[in-house]
């Protein structure tokens, strides 16, 4: 009994450890998910910063809009697309356009806001608001 003990404990320490397949193929499927979970964290960093950037525009576009609602004479509204704060600030560009509409007897203006990045890669696509006020 003890040749048949000798060869089982032979053939166990044969098989212990791992082959050096098994490790290559464990490190392999490792490299697999660190490497996804990498690309994942990147692209997540990306569009945090780019809603960041989108959201602070935004802001500042709905800021102007208010600036146009609290406007204090509807006949001066035009002043608000000369108006010092338009133009470059923070690294966004904002223009303010008004218009008149009378069109079928209605007395409006309406107040168009646009606001980009610089540069225009943090946001290629510009935000826009527009309002139309009335003439009281």
């Amino acid at each position: 009994m003890s040749d048949v003990t000798t060869s089982r404990a032979s053939r166990r320490l044969e098989r212990a450890g791992f082959t050096l397949i098994e490790t290559l193929i464990a490190m392999v499927i490792l490299s697999g998910v660190v490497l996804s979970i990498t690309v994942g964290t990147t692209r997540l960093s990306h569009a945090v910063g780019d809603a960041n950037v989108r959201s602070r525009a935004l802001a500042r576009a709905d800021m102007l809009v208010a600036m146009a609602r609290t406007w204090p004479n509807w006949a001066t509204l035009e002043t608000l697309a000369g108006a010092t704060y338009n133009g470059e600030r923070d690294g966004f560009v904002s223009t303010t356009v008004v218009t008149a509409d009378t069109l079928q007897r209605r007395r409006l203006k309406r107040i168009q806001v646009t606001v980009r990045s610089v540069p225009e890669a943090l946001m290629p696509v510009p935000v826009r608001r527009s309002i139309s006020i009335a003439a009281p």
